[in-house]
C-alpha cells in the first residue's frame, strides 16, 4: 500500500498533506468543516471545468 502511495503522490506532496491535516486537527470541529467544505467545492468546480474542456 505504501509503495502505491509513493508511486501516485510525491514525497513533497505527501509532506504537504501531512502538514495540512496536522493544521486541521488543531482547529475547532466547526472550522474544519468549513475549510473542508470549501476545499470540496473548489475541487468540484475544477472537475467541472476539466469536463467542459473535453
Amino acid at each position: 500500500m505504501a509503495d502505491l502511495l509513493e508511486m501516485t503522490i510525491s514525497k513533497n506532496e505527501q509532506e504537504e498533506i501531512r502538514e495540512f491535516v496536522a493544521t486541521l486537527l488543531l482547529l475547532p470541529k466547526e472550522d474544519r468543516a468549513v475549510l473542508l467544505s470549501n476545499a470540496n467545492a473548489f475541487k468540484v468546480r475544477r472537475d467541472i471545468e476539466k469536463a467542459r474542456r473535453k
